[in-house]
């Protein structure tokens, strides 16, 4: 499966709008107050502000973008944000938050299963209700159900280490429907890189020590091609590079203008 043409034209159309009114409202003739950078770089001295801007607010189109694809494909029969209500034991919410401390601390690997099974032997006793955002709910023809917190490349520790315990906090509720030699049948929990901004295989110092390789997380490619199928990331590109002939001149063509 690739992206169908409307979602592509919809997906280009609607990241091409918010560019152009980015570009229209920056002002490139500000100065970053660096002399190294404003005397050295001239009127190209604040594209990095523009760059950085551009970046954060393209942050939650990727979620935006996400959702429609995994919608677009007849895998899943269901794709949205949501929030995941259900009861978690003083003992659940001990057990994931060692777990995370410990892997944060590299006193151990990130073992997805034998995360899943030590919040399964945690005690239920004391339930709380709690509520859970997540990122992307999915849910496929035979209704597996996957769970995924999605980020940059880069994210603070902080986030990683929320998005890592939300995700087995879903193992918590979910474990009172279920066996555990059916969790893995019925529940995938996940993170979900956008992109991968080194070359070769992705590695974080803050992300790939709190989560398994080639488990419970997918990075660039491969996550978008689990969303939408095989070839979703190449369809992706080539929108990028569609994008970028409208764009880059508009961009050229105000920097130049400058004095």
């Amino acid at each position: 499966m690739t992206l169908n043409q409307s979602l592509k034209k919809e997906l280009k159309e609607e990241i091409t709008k918010k560019l152009k009114k980015k570009i229209s409202e920056h002002n490139f003739s500000k100065k970053s107050g660096n002399p190294f950078i404003d005397i050295i770089f001239g009127k190209y001295s604040n594209i990095k502000s523009f760059i950085h801007g551009t970046a954060t607010m393209l942050g939650s189109e990727y979620e935006i973008m996400a959702r429609k694809i995994a919608k677009s494909n007849p895998k899943f029969i269901k794709a949205e944000k949501i929030v995941l209500t259900g009861k978690i034991s003083d003992n659940e919410k001990a057990v994931i938050k060692d777990l995370v401390k410990d892997l944060e601390e590299k006193k151990t690997n990130s073992d997805y299963d034998f995360e899943i099974k030590k919040v399964f032997e945690a005690e239920n006793k004391n339930l709380k209700e709690t509520r859970i955002t997540i990122d992307l709910y999915l849910q496929d023809k035979k209704y597996k159900e996957f769970f995924i917190e999605m980020k940059g490349p880069d994210p603070n520790k902080k986030e990683v280490r929320a998005a890592k315990e939300d995700l087995l906090n879903v193992v918590a509720i979910k474990k009172k429907e279920m066996k555990l030699n059916e969790f893995n049948q019925k529940i995938e929990i996940m993170f979900g890189i956008y992109y991968n901004n080194n070359e070769g295989k992705y590695n974080n110092w803050k992300v790939s020590p709190l989560f398994e390789e080639n488990k419970g997380i997918k990075v660039q490619e491969e996550f978008w091609n689990f969303l939408g199928g095989e070839n979703t990331f190449k369809d992706i590109l080539e929108m990028i590079s569609e994008i970028k002939k409208e764009i880059y001149p508009l961009i050229k063509k105000k920097i130049e203008s400058l004095n």
